[in-house]
């Protein structure tokens, strides 16, 4: 069987928490289990009459034959036209209460009804949890967050694929929204722009921070224009298959000034020194040490911010990176990388990268438009 994670890692993960069943509900984590699946009725909201939609998949450790997923009964056909590889499919009506009835229905029996079993904490509803708890007195119940997003650390080659497509077209997207833009356009107006160019490529929209110097609000608004001679970034996320891509690129209406050009010069130099130590076995807390020390070396370095978080899923997923972190790097993590000056009278200057470790080294991801994007 393919599964769409490592199954090894897994069976360790459970059985170094001690727990006995991992049950997800959050929806990226459902995508990432089912390799992609999501009832599709709930893509975009799982509001529904007084409750919410909520499926669960449950894998007993050391039991894969027994794993499940409880859904919506009119999925059932949607289940199985994508191929999902979980063997047991469990109807409910829609709702938190009858769905957290069969989950208890299904632990009971398979014989789980005591010991610990994993769930989402942050994501379990209270009123489940509620009803949960009371119905399975003998179970102890563990977070299953920071085992599910271990699990996730290293991304496989389809989930490298994915990211890499979605960090290339958000990247091509951010570069198109700026040569559409003249003088006086809104923030506001810029944020459409850009959500009407990742549709079109397919990617579905997230954010746009959008930061129009000198100020420094990045909230897109109809209230701020952009003035020629100013600087402007778009800090974007877009995601395909819920692998989310988040980039900043810098873009200024008539030839940018000497301090600004300097400003940019330095994010780079500081992204490129760190991006140049990616590769198997470096500790991530020396990313983070020699971005603050490369950030610290100019006379405008009081106003730098230097930043390092895994992404996938999830922005800020393992690996962790702060300068404590003697954690080794992987082949397979992605990591964002940021460096931003907040300067008086220039504005926000920004650059963030994403990067691929890879067995030799790394490869950067959706690298188009570091460079000023002059209209």
């Amino acid at each position: 069987m393919d599964y769409p994670f490592d199954l090894s890692k897994l069976e360790t993960l459970m059985e170094s928490a001690g727990v006995s069943l991992l049950v997800a509900n959050s929806r990226h984590n459902v995508r990432y289990l089912t390799r992609g699946y999501y009832y599709h009725f709930h893509t975009y909201s799982d509001r529904m009459g007084t409750s919410r939609y909520i499926a669960f998949v449950g894998l007993p450790r050391n039991r894969v034959e027994d794993s499940f997923f409880i859904g919506r009964k009119e999925e059932r056909e949607p289940f199985r036209g994508a191929n999902v590889w979980i063997p047991h499919f469990v109807e409910s009506i829609r709702g938190v209460q009858p769905s957290v009835e069969a989950l208890i229905k299904r632990i009971v029996q398979l014989g789980l009804d005591k010991g610990s079993i994993a769930i989402e904490f942050p994501f379990f509803p209270a009123d489940g949890f509620q009803i949960l708890a009371s119905c399975l007195p003998r179970v102890t119940w563990v977070d299953a967050t920071p085992l599910l997003n271990e699990l996730r650390t290293i991304k496989r080659p389809e989930e490298q694929r994915t990211i890499r497509e979605a960090y290339s077209k958000v990247a091509q997207c951010i570069i198109r929204t700026f040569h559409q833009c003249r003088e006086g356009i809104s923030t506001l107006e810029i944020e459409e722009i850009l959500r009407s160019e990742m549709t079109q490529e397919g990617v579905s929209f997230l954010f746009a921070l959008i930061c129009a110097g000198p100020g420094f609000s990045r909230a897109p608004s109809p209230l701020i224009p952009w003035k020629r001679g100013e600087i402007l970034h778009i800090d974007a996320g877009g995601e395909i298959g819920d692998y989310v891509a988040d980039i900043c690129r810098m873009g200024s209406l008539g030839p940018p000034s000497s301090q600004a050009e300097a400003l940019h010069a330095a994010c780079l130099e500081v992204q490129n020194g760190v991006r140049a130590l990616i590769r198997p076995g470096v500790p991530c807390g020396e990313l983070v040490s020699t971005g603050n020390r490369l950030a610290s070396r100019y006379e405008f370095s009081s106003y730098a911010r230097f930043v390092v978080h895994g992404i996938g899923m999830v922005p800020y997923e393992p690996p962790e990176c702060t300068p404590e972190s003697k954690r080794p790097l992987e082949a397979g993590m992605v990591l964002s990388i940021e460096t931003d000056f907040l300067y008086p009278g220039v504005g926000h200057v920004k650059i963030e990268d994403a990067v691929l470790v890879t067995e030799n080294g790394s490869e950067g991801l959706g690298d188009a438009g570091r460079e000023f994007q002059v209209i």
